[in-house]
């Protein structure tokens, strides 16, 4: 892994998480959270995916957002010497959703979600694991969501964009521990929080991913994988999620498609405050009422409901 651009982009990564970790209203999520904190080092990762913790007002989160992002941008440039930092801004607007850094060639994307803000379980402080300190000689902490959240937006990922890397760690879940009822949990909720349907995601059009294994993935890995292990794991779940959900989960999730959630069932604090959750339901209040009804009976005959 040492001899490739990955190996360059982790190095660099690492060198700015410290910088993020002093700003407590973000939390690590996805592949770097997983693979360098949760895990000891699989793969490696070259992506910051952060969420902003605070419940609150939008107008109130993205102005928050905006602010840290640039002074996280300012630190960096003053920390890690060579470095450029670009503000990714909303078209026509000032909204700051994200950074571009740079040096000598060596990108790292700083990303926070502006709409799936907030988290199911509570945020966790993790060392960097054993591995990742002896393999880049350093050590450091960082706050990151909790390992169902975690897992919960990456099962999403996984069945959403079928990224050989969001599979990889979704193979590894299955492998060692399988899907913990925490996580199911969680990962109802960031299903109902998805853009797309939700249908789209629980039963995915397969896509070619073989390209994107050769090509974004192979020279990551710490034990090499096969692309056919990576299509059995998307099968596999797929066919899980379709049998382990309960009866109760089943209901909630079609609650929501119907506009009518029924909060008690899933028995989470606070979930009906999250934006994302928020968005969702006043998008399906909008939604046509014959593309309505045709929807919910579809997520119905899915989920036997």
């Amino acid at each position: 892994m040492k001899d490739t651009v990955f190996f360059k982009q982790a190095e660099l990564l690492l060198r700015i998480l410290p910088l993020i970790y002093k700003e407590e209203v973000f939390a690590l999520k996805g592949g770097t959270a997983i693979n360098f904190f949760v895990r000891d080092l699989p793969r490696l990762s070259v992506d910051i995916d952060l969420t902003y913790l605070p419940v609150n007002d939008r107008d109130f989160a993205l102005n928050e957002i905006r602010s840290i992002l640039l002074l996280i941008s300012e630190g960096i440039k003053k920390r890690i010497p060579g470095t450029g930092v670009i503000p990714k801004r909303i078209h026509g607007t000032e909204i700051v959703r994200g950074l571009i850094v740079d040096r000598e060639g060596v990108t790292v994307k700083i990303e926070p979600n502006l709409v799936l803000r907030g988290s199911v379980y509570p945020s966790e402080i993790k060392t960097l694991s054993k591995k990742a300190q002896d393999l880049f000689e350093l050590s450091l902490q960082s706050r990151t969501l909790s390992p169902y959240d975690l897992y919960a937006s990456k099962i999403c990922a996984a069945l959403d964009r079928q990224h050989p890397r969001d599979l990889f760690d979704v193979h590894l879940l299955l492998k060692s521990q399988g899907l913990k009822p925490e996580t199911r949990k969680a990962f109802v909720i960031y299903l109902v929080s998805h853009p797309r349907p939700m249908v789209e995601i629980l039963s995915p059009q397969q896509k070619d991913i073989r390209d994107i294994f050769e090509k974004e993935f192979k020279g990551m890995i710490a034990e090499s994988i096969t692309f056919e292990a990576l299509e059995t794991t998307r099968n596999e779940l797929v066919a899980i999620l379709r049998e382990e959900l309960t009866p109760d989960e089943r209901s909630f999730i079609v609650s929501i498609k119907q506009g009518q959630p029924l909060w008690d069932l899933l028995e989470l604090e606070g979930i009906k405050d999250l934006p994302a959750v928020k968005w969702k339901l006043l998008n399906i209040s909008k939604m046509d009422p014959a593309k309505h009804r045709k929807a919910v009976h579809k997520l119905r005959d899915y989920l036997g409901v």
